[in-house]
């Protein structure tokens, strides 16, 4: 009867060990002050909504000793790991990882903003790297590191250097568009042919972007901001090459509502807002109006400048850069969003008004993609 008492009482505290903790993979940061014992730890940890069943876990760090080797200081953790994993994190002697995710479309700002309330590096910190002159001439690009930090999954020290964070990021970056260029030698081939007249270096240093990199991580980031449908990137990716490059289509011009919107956030954040974004209480407008369609104050404004704006509007994942090395064969030029997530694609203007008119059942809404 012990026997089977023992065996019964081993296997709840293994399933407890192995069990997750109901959270949201939120991260967490404890304090150990030093001196602390097993009952603080497992206090901290209990208040931070990290474990549950605390008396038992008081028990194990204590009868294994964790809770006296334990990291002291800051600790980082997620509120949906096994007690296992805890006391492992807690028994390696050093500050745990905190996963951060970013989305595909993603800004620096928007990153900025996850890594700090995540704990990783203040978010100034963060935007200030990814203006850093030395980074910028190292990777043979010029304004921001904007579009060329990859979003992803990544595990990160509490209170990591910022500059370590951003290098990371686009060392990520140029591994998969690198890939991704060997995987597609035709689309590598269409983006230097227009690439020639771009400003900047066309030879980086070693691990450095050159001119056809710049334009297919900035289409990629209009492709990534215009369409939620998967099944559309590449016939979007379509639409910017053709305007691009079919010499009946003038002037050159985009058409592109991201671009203008990240103009008036940019601009914005250089302490240099444009009146034609302004909402009226000092922020930034999101959604379009015609003054920031006809503003040629905005630099990234596709409705008035030709070409591509003058860098990326946002950090495209790898199907994004996929798509505009790989676009579809079509002859589209205009596209119009259906409200499904997908878009009404048009060769001719007549046509691409006779979607407008039917998908967003309002008047002549201009000739934007």
């Amino acid at each position: 009867m012990l026997a089977a008492l023992t065996a019964l009482c081993a296997f709840g505290v293994l399933v407890y060990l192995r069990t997750p903790h109901r959270g949201r993979g939120r991260p967490v940061r404890i304090t150990v002050a030093e001196g602390a014992d097993s009952a603080a730890v497992t206090r901290a940890l209990w208040s931070a909504g990290v474990i549950d069943h605390p008396w038992l876990f008081h028990m194990l760090a204590a009868v294994t000793g964790v809770a006296d080797r334990a990291h002291r200081g800051t600790v980082a953790l997620r509120d949906d790991l096994t007690p296992y994993a805890v006391l492992r994190t807690l028994h390696r002697g050093v500050a745990g990882l905190i996963r951060v995710t970013i989305p595909e479309g993603y800004t620096r700002f928007d990153i900025a903003r996850r890594l700090e309330s995540a704990g990783v590096c203040p978010a100034a910190d963060f935007i200030a790297h990814t203006e850093d002159p030395v980074l910028l001439q190292r990777y043979g690009l010029s304004g921001s590191l904007e579009g060329y930090l990859f979003p992803d999954t990544y595990d990160l020290p509490p209170d990591s250097p910022a500059g370590r964070v951003v290098e990371r990021m686009v060392a990520e970056l140029s591994r998969h568009l690198r890939e991704l260029k060997a995987s597609h030698p035709d689309g590598v081939l269409r983006a230097a042919s227009l690439s020639g007249s771009d400003e900047g270096p066309a030879s980086p240093s070693p691990g450095g972007f050159d001119r056809a990199d710049r334009l297919i991580v900035t289409l990629a980031s209009l492709v990534e901001r215009e369409t939620g449908s998967p099944d559309d990137r590449a016939h979007v990716a379509s639409v910017f090459w053709n305007r691009l490059r079919l010499p009946d289509f003038r002037p050159r011009l985009l058409q592109s509502d991201p671009t203008v919107v990240y103009g008036c956030t940019v601009m914005a954040a250089r302490g240099t807002p444009l009146p034609s974004c302004d909402r009226g209480d000092g922020g930034v407008r999101r959604g379009i109006t015609g003054a920031m369609l006809t503003d040629r104050g905005n630099p990234y404004n596709t409705y008035q400048h030709e070409g591509v704006p003058p860098g990326a509007i946002a950090n495209p994942g790898a199907a994004a850069l996929s798509a505009v090395l790989a676009p579809t064969s079509d002859q589209d030029l205009y596209f119009v969003a259906m409200g499904s997530g997908r878009s009404a694609f048009a060769p001719t203007l007549e046509e691409h008004r006779r979607n407008v008119q039917r998908y967003l059942r309002r008047g002549d809404a201009g000739v934007s993609p």
